[in-house]
């Protein structure tokens, strides 16, 4: 390990001693009297830090306070904008943890911010806010919309994207003696935020990465502040990642003049290493407009406490006067909101607390040892790190190195192992210490010689008709330390598939190779391909040697007659109107025209060749007009609000029914793919009683994962490209709508921009698909007189009797779903036909004559 020692300055010294009172708060927070009180194990009000905030009253103009005692409470937490003044004190911020591993994946194409806080007049001591995820893609610890947010003696820990401050012209954060670390763009966003004292550490990029960015405010334009940091120290990382000091997001080659960020940055007296780069800042890209931007540093000094040299700084940047920070104060950035006036000791320090952050484990291989890292969040100087090990996690564990930093900010510790032997396993733990301050345990990593299989997905169940197999569902497997294959086995009746074209069975499984003892994320069809009518279930399973078998349980089944053929039942082309294709519509469905609730059709002017429909785009809309989509502007943001939806209406005409089994999309969002999500749920009640998620379909990608089909749970994730969707409402077989139903279906959006305007959805080619004119009943009295079935019920064959038949007239058999399985041939002239019923499936179904007479129909069983 490369150890970083350099000399303490002096101003650093003097911070520690200016920290004066922040443990003694957490010493005697306990004795204090609080409202309600959050413990895991069951010795408070509450066991979830989420219960006790549903708990607190709403509208409150004075403190309601929660203490929360030591614990790892896994769960992402929302204080919703209703309930203002809560002030939330951790019992240690070393060992009070809010954490949640959420990202910006397909899977998960939200906010995933572990902790959101949408009302004002927030205050957090003493606690660890933790995205887990890792180092990309964004995965957010913090994110807050609200005014007047205080935190003292927090630590904010993530990868990508780790704190976004979000919110409306002005409003104002607060950080004091707080940790924040991260990779990319780790402290972001549109609010004004003042750090006071606080320690950021760009951490070194596992995946290799050898440039990070510190900031990346969007500050909008006329506001006069962002971003101040104030007394605060840039932690080095161990050396192979550098970084700059901010980066001006949403100001680059896709902003509009009128939506371009004004970003502003000021660091004073920031105490700095090599970890920063010479140049200090960085454009976004080639279109940055750089006159937009105030990018300003006072007086940044190295360790040793000399000047940093900023010869190479870009020439657009600024270097200020001491006259110059007169306007960087905190009561100028904060105006009339002053935090110190939250408690008498808010703005006074303490001694810094023993806490170790990042400790993770890289295993090596057979020539080449584990790596161990870690860093101190807050520079301590002469503390004891131990890392333990043992065979076992609640075995005994012995120390396996030891260090003692002499100077302070040598935060960066790690040591190497070699990797266990096969089949077995190490547990690590890192516990530091010092006489006076309060030890810090870390959790327990793994390093782990076992062979492990993993899946992804789930299996809806499977319908096949005829000799056609089932559509192909799809789900993902995975494994490291594998020493074999792994072996992919369907149960009886179904297929499996890692190409799509050639298929495997029970009776000859799938195999998929590994590759120095892993496989990498492998796509897996599945289907439903059986021989004899009837329902098949049982456990899709992997196995390997020395690896758990994962099993994943699969259910289908399978009908005599094909499936039926979906048409389409309405067409929205979405390029000049809204309206649907009458060309395309059939008689037995009504006319049908969308709706929006709390979207607007684009302006057509703010976004230069997005007009409100069009040929190319669709039609194109936002929360406002202008293309915005944050709470500014009465938007949802990056998150899916059930009162932000466009609605379509399919409904039958007349007496008839139809079936409605899918519906196909082209979607996508103009200028961003932050947070761009879409979902589909439709309802026979028009949302009063019963709302259904849509049950999967395929992407531009193919068959679309459980994780990512569609559901409001499981949105999809758009990009800037227009691309095709097709979504199943309900399974294979769909639904039927008598007459005087109707089906509504709803289609939310999204999006995760911070910036005014510009982004808006695009959907064109919106089709509904089914069959018009089903059967679901019996005309009872005409058929007694006009339709006779012999025998009935019947086995392989029967007769129908009938009204003298015309050239036009037609014999269709429906199943009880209203699904057209058999047509027979009609002799015109003859008043009776023979039915041939091999090949049906026993159970009810419905025979449906038309001819002169109009449409008959008779109840059929079928044994």
């Amino acid at each position: 390990m490369r150890r970083l020692f350099t000399v303490f300055p002096s101003a650093v010294l003097a911070r520690f001693g200016a920290l004066v009172l922040l443990l003694a708060l957490a010493a005697t927070a306990q004795a204090q009297t609080y409202d309600l009180v959050v413990a895991k194990d069951g010795t408070g009000n509450y066991t979830s830090v989420q219960a006790a905030i549903n708990a607190a009253p709403t509208g409150r103009t004075v403190p309601f306070t929660i203490f929360i005692k030591n614990g790892k409470y896994r769960e992402r937490v929302n204080i919703p904008a209703n309930k203002p003044f809560l002030q939330l004190t951790g019992e240690s911020v070393a060992n009070t943890i809010i954490t949640y591993d959420l990202a910006n994946t397909p899977a998960f194409p939200g906010n995933t911010s572990t902790v959101i806080i949408n009302a004002s007049d927030i205050t957090a001591v003493n606690l660890t806010f933790e995205n887990s995820y890792g180092e990309s893609p964004q995965a957010l610890a913090m994110y807050t919309t609200g005014d007047r947010i205080a935190f003292k003696g927090c630590r904010f820990t993530g990868g990508q994207d780790t704190m976004q401050l979000n919110a409306g012209a002005g409003l104002r954060n607060y950080f004091k003696d707080c940790y924040i670390d991260g990779v990319v763009d780790f402290i972001f966003g549109s609010a004004r935020g003042v750090f006071e004292n606080c320690y950021i550490y760009p951490k070194t990029r596992r995946n290799g990465g050898n440039l990070g960015y510190i900031t990346a405010a969007n500050t909008q334009q006329g506001q006069p502040y962002g971003f101040v940091f104030r007394n605060c120290t840039i932690l080095d990382n161990r050396g192979t990642t550098t970084y700059t000091l901010g980066r001006p997001w949403q100001n680059d080659s896709g902003s509009t003049p009128t939506d371009r960020s004004a970003t502003k940055v000021v660091w004073l007296n920031t105490i700095m290493g090599n970890t920063i780069r010479p140049t200090g800042w960085q454009p976004w890209d080639a279109g940055t407009v750089t006159s937009f931007i105030t990018y300003a540093e006072y007086k940044s000094r190295d360790f040793s406490g000399a000047l940093v040299d900023v010869s190479q700084r870009l020439p657009w940047t600024i270097q200020l006067t001491a006259a110059d920070t007169a306007t960087y104060t905190r009561a100028a950035v904060l105006g009339n909101w002053n935090p110190c006036a939250l408690s008498s000791t808010f703005c006074t320090s303490a001694p810094a607390p023993i806490v170790v952050s990042n400790f993770w484990a890289l295993k090596g291989s057979a020539t080449t040892p584990s790596t161990l890292n870690w860093n101190l969040s807050w520079p301590v100087a002469g503390v004891q790190c131990q890392l333990m090990r043992s065979t076992t996690r609640r075995g005994v564990y012995t120390p396996l190195y030891s260090s003692t930093n002499a100077v302070a900010t040598n935060v960066n510790v790690g040591t190497t192992d070699p990797i266990p032997a096969p089949g077995t396993s190490y547990f690590y733990y890192v516990q530091a210490s010092k006489t006076g301050l309060a030890a810090h345990i870390t959790d327990t990593l793994e390093i782990s010689s076992t062979p492990t299989v993993f899946t992804t997905g789930t299996l809806q169940a499977f319908l096949q008709g005829g000799s056609v197999p089932s559509a192909a569902q799809n789900l993902q497997v995975s494994a490291e330390n594998l020493t074999t294959a792994t072996t992919v086995t369907p149960p009886a009746g179904f297929e499996v598939s890692a190409n799509g074209t050639t298929w495997f069975g029970n009776a000859a499984p799938l195999v998929v190779a590994q590759s120095s003892g892993s496989i990498a994320a492998t796509t897996i069809s599945v289907r439903l391909n059986a021989g004899p009518v009837g329902t098949y279930a049982g456990n899709l399973t992997f196995t390997s040697a020395g690896a758990a078998t994962v099993s994943i349980p699969v259910t289908g089944r399978k009908q005599a007659t094909v499936l039926p053929q979906s048409n389409v039942l309405l067409w929205w082309p979405m390029a000049r109107t809204n309206q649907d294709s009458a060309a395309v519509r059939p008689a037995g469905v009504q006319v049908s025209t969308p709706t929006f609730r709390k979207f607007q059709l684009s302006n057509g002017s703010t976004a230069a060749g997005v007009p409100p429909y069009s040929s190319r785009y669709g039609q194109s809309f936002a929360p406002d007009a202008n293309g915005g989509w944050t709470t500014a502007v009465g938007g949802n943001g990056g998150n899916l609000n059930r009162t932000y939806y466009e609605q379509f209406t399919v409904a039958p005409s007349g007496t008839g029914a139809l079936r409605l089994d899918s519906l196909i999309l082209n979607a996508a969002v103009s200028l961003s793919v932050l947070n761009t999500k879409l979902a589909v749920v439709w309802s026979r009640s028009g949302f009063a009683t019963d709302s259904a998620d849509v049950s999967g379909g395929k992407g531009p990608g193919g068959i679309l994962l459980s994780t990512a089909n569609g559901s409001f749970a499981a949105p999809i994730l758009t990009t800037t490209t227009s691309d095709n969707y097709r979504l199943a409402l309900a399974g294979a077989t769909g639904t039927t709508l008598a007459a005087g139903q109707r089906l509504t279906i709803r289609v939310y959006f999204s999006c995760g921009s911070g910036t005014t305007n510009g982004r808006f959805a695009m959907l064109k080619n919106v089709q509904a698909k089914g069959e018009a004119n089903v059967v679901t009943g019996a005309r009872a009295a005409a058929a007694s007189r006009l339709l006779q079935l012999y025998p009935n019920p019947a086995t392989s064959q029967c007769l129908l009797v009938h009204p003298a038949a015309s050239r036009e007239t037609t014999i269709s058999v429906y199943s009880s779903m209203g699904q057209r399985v058999a047509t027979m041939p009609c002799v015109p002239g003859t008043q009776q036909t023979a039915l041939n019923l091999y090949g049906l499936a026993a159970g009810h179904y419905l025979v449906r004559y038309v001819g002169a007479e109009g449409a008959l129909t008779v109840k059929l069983f079928h044994q």
